[in-house]
């Protein structure tokens, strides 16, 4: 019995962070515009709090987001990816990926 309230509870606990996430990503996309200043102008430390940054422009046409997603700070090369393009397995910390789908909007941003 006390197996099952502590199963229960984590169950809880993990449907309340899930939640809250939904609701932070709909406060992300409110101030995308300040994330994604501070992404270019050095005040973040890495590639993946850049890529967490420009994240707002998933769903949005590449055409609009190109001119935002150019290397600086932590990131020194981008590499768009479309389907059916061949990419290397090796990992850099500091090249930022953007998958776009077949009517080039951007499906994924991330690093690697």
């Amino acid at each position: 019995m006390k197996r099952t309230r502590q199963v229960s509870l984590a169950l809880l606990l993990a449907g309340l962070v899930a939640v809250s996430g939904c609701d932070q990503k709909s406060a992300d996309a409110d101030t995308g515009q300040d994330k994604l200043a501070g992404a270019f102008e050095g005040e973040l430390k890495d590639c993946a709090a850049a890529a967490h940054a420009l994240s707002v422009w998933v769903g949005k046409p590449y055409a609009d987001a190109a001119s935002t997603l150019q290397p600086a700070g932590p990131v020194t090369a981008i590499r768009v990816i479309r389907p059916g393009t061949m990419v290397t397995e090796d990992y850099r910390l500091d090249r930022l990926n953007v998958d776009l789908d077949d009517k080039d909007v951007v499906t994924k941003i991330y690093c690697g």
